[in-house]
């Protein structure tokens, strides 16, 4: 019985370090622009569930032309330069790069419209850049094209793969009904540094009540096993 309780501890303390580490990316990335918090809870035998919260960051007024947010559910569609794999994104603090081309941030995916093809803005003038509440991009007389806002079928296929991106891993990408865009403006973080902290004391204070289980049971059973080897008299 030792043994079993042993090990159902152990599951446990493994259970609650991997709720430590997800809140303690939460907390590194309070400040990230359209960061989604990851909420974790567990199914049975302990196996630790993750899932994107699904509610917005607050929104900043920056007034920078090329910054962009998703008012409503819905992700920016960008295309790994290097790879060509699409990604999501509800960080729209977006850049024009060298070669005119629509990018994120760290200039390492380009924006993607809603026909499929990269967003390029040659010769356009930043400064002047409209962009419509449908997401269509217009300076002067030109238009780029409309940007791909998408939403998912089945959001717990969707899984972060770094650098602020999500990562679609089966689900039907289906158009986002009902949002809109708002230029100028920013999605902040939706980590709430209250929420991570609190969270983070109890997955503490749980780990640690399952070591300190740990620790009673190997003694339970290092008492019995020596029992069972002292010689008879």
């Amino acid at each position: 019985m030792a043994t079993a309780g042993i090990a159902v501890s152990a599951r446990g303390a493994l259970a609650q370090s991997a709720r430590l580490e997800i809140l303690a990316h939460n907390i590194a990335n309070l400040a990230t622009v359209g960061f989604r918090r990851a909420a974790v809870g567990f199914r049975a035998h302990l196996e630790t569930a993750i899932a994107l919260d699904r509610r917005a960051g607050d929104l900043e007024v920056t007034r920078r032309p090329l910054d962009l947010a998703i008012v409503g559910p819905g992700y920016f569609t960008v295309r790994d330069l290097e790879t060509g794999a699409d990604a999501y994104t509800r960080a729209g603090n977006f850049n024009i790069d060298s070669s005119g081309r629509l990018v994120t941030a760290d200039g390492r995916c380009q924006v993607v419209a809603s026909d499929g093809r990269g967003i390029a803005l040659d010769g356009a003038d930043a400064g002047s850049l409209r962009v419509a509440e449908d997401g269509t991009l217009i300076s002067g007389d030109v238009e780029y094209g409309q940007l791909g806002v998408v939403e998912f079928e089945d959001v717990a296929r969707l899984a972060r793969r770094g650098d602020n991106l999500i990562e679609n891993r089966g689900s039907s990408v289906v158009d986002a009904p009902g949002s809109r865009i708002q230029q100028g403006t920013l999605e902040r973080s939706s980590a709430d540094p209250a929420l991570e902290s609190a969270e983070m004391t109890r997955a503490l204070r749980a780990l640690e009540a399952n070591l300190q289980a740990i620790r009673i049971q190997d003694a339970t059973l290092e008492r019995t096993v020596n029992e069972f080897a002292r010689p008879a008299k």
